[in-house]
């Protein structure tokens, strides 16, 4: 599944149908000619986006004795 900043959401069940709505969503509402490519790496982004923690690491401060 990806979602697009314009609230489109597509699935499917093959990466090929995926890239293929994919590229029509970009064309037909931004105006975009996406490649193949392009497509799949917006694809593998969302997919990274949902598996990363809810959380981010707190940053930790390291003390020295002066």
């Amino acid at each position: 599944m990806i979602h697009c900043d314009c609230g489109f959401e597509a699935r499917a069940a093959h990466e090929q149908e995926l890239v293929a709505e994919v590229q029509r969503h970009a064309l037909e509402t931004h105006g975009m000619a996406v490649s193949h490519d392009e497509a799949l790496l917006l694809a593998f982004r969302a997919e990274l986006n949902a598996e990363a923690p809810a959380t981010t690491p707190h940053n930790r401060t390291i003390r020295t004795e002066e």
